[in-house]
């Protein structure tokens, strides 16, 4: 039942209006009334109607003060006054207040029933809005998920695109970090060999991101269906994103026990998300095509290639091999030799930065 509270000094006008309509056939309750301003900003406060009538002349309080007093405190009701003043200038501010109309005295039953049907319709598509919005805001996640794994397949065009990631509340900015993580679960970090379920596997990983990343308020991170964890955040530049995603990868490796590789590139249009998204896997998955110790090393070299004491030595050691099996082991796989592909390495990130700089030049 919806609510109804009538606000008007003058009793044989109240008395009239509760008996001019079969309320219960509207669905509305008459809850209350009130005879001046001051008693019906008490009651609607206490009450919580649905609709209000108010009057525009009411001692101690008039209708539009009444109305300015209530609309923050109930922003979904409706307001209907009935005045006996047919001035412009009253009902121009009455609509600025937001009734929904402007009856004037003497009240005519067809006017009014009329009146309360737009009333009553309004409260129910504004209710059907609300749960609505309750409903998307209970499953927000799980549809940013679902539409970010869509967007990064290509099926949407850019409209569309804006259009959901408005709804969902998806940061769209020029600069935003696109990072995709992979366990490889063949490979052991340490002496101790875990097993994890897929299930266990992507909840640690998110929840790992998640609390390192707690700063990052907008970012956005999905599973696509081949096990990779996917990861968006706006407003970075490039060595923001290199330096927190080797925090994240040490990070997922001494908690996983498993290897874990990254590969990150900063978005300059999200327009281009799905094609580098598209880039991304396609180097990963011929990383995976690599024997588990060249894979292993090419990992660490990937996380470590700007310290200045990197050496085939220390990634062997990490590795658990001899340096010159390990150097003829990368140069059969990688096609090239340690000393060139962590040269490559330092190249390769160092152009990323140089091009973020000119992009920001521009």
């Amino acid at each position: 039942m919806w609510k109804l509270l009538i606000a008007e000094d003058e009793s044989i006008i109240r008395r009239g209006l509760k008996k001019s309509l079969n309320w219960e056939a509207y669905s509305i309750n008459v809850i209350g009334e009130a005879e001046d301003g001051e008693e019906a900003l008490k009651k609607a406060k206490e009450l919580r109607p649905d609709i209000l009538f108010i009057d525009i002349n009411m001692p101690f309080l008039n209708g539009l003060e009444l109305m300015e007093k209530l609309r923050p405190i109930l922003p979904n009701a409706v307001f209907i006054v009935i005045s006996g003043y047919n001035e412009f200038i009253y009902a121009q501010k009455a609509i600025k207040m937001g009734t929904i109309d402007y009856i004037l005295k003497p009240v005519k039953k067809t006017e009014l029933k009329r009146t309360v049907e737009d009333a009553v319709n309004i409260l129910k598509r504004k209710s059907r809005n609300r749960l609505r919005e309750k409903q998307l805001e209970g499953n927000k996640q799980l549809l940013k998920e679902k539409f970010l794994l869509n967007w990064s397949r290509g099926h949407y065009q850019e409209e569309e695109m804006k259009n959901h990631a408005k709804l969902l509340g998806i940061d769209l900015t020029k600069h935003t970090g696109l990072s995709v993580f992979k366990v490889i679960k063949e490979i052991n970090i340490g002496s101790m060999e875990q097993n994890w379920s897929d299930a266990l596997l992507s909840f640690s990983i998110k929840n790992i991101i998640s609390d390192l990343l707690s700063g990052y308020e907008s970012k956005e991170m999905f599973e696509d269906q081949s096990g990779h964890i996917v990861l968006l955040i706006p407003k970075i530049d490039t060595e923001t994103l290199f330096d927190i995603n080797r925090k994240i990868v040490l990070e997922l490796e001494r908690f996983l026990g498993k290897a874990v590789t990254c590969r990150e590139y900063l978005l300059t249009s999200f327009l281009s998300f799905p094609k580098e998204y598209k880039k991304i896997i396609s180097d990963l998955k011929s990383a995976n095509k690599m024997t588990p110790i060249v894979a292993l090393a090419k990992n660490y070299i990937d996380q470590h290639y700007y310290s200045q004491s990197i050496s085939l030595q220390k990634v062997a050691n990490h590795v658990q091999v001899n340096p010159t099996y390990l150097s003829k082991q990368i140069k059969n796989e990688l096609g090239v030799s340690f000393v060139q592909y962590l040269t490559n390495v330092r190249i390769n990130k160092a152009l990323t930065l140089m091009k973020e700089s000119l992009f920001e030049n521009i």
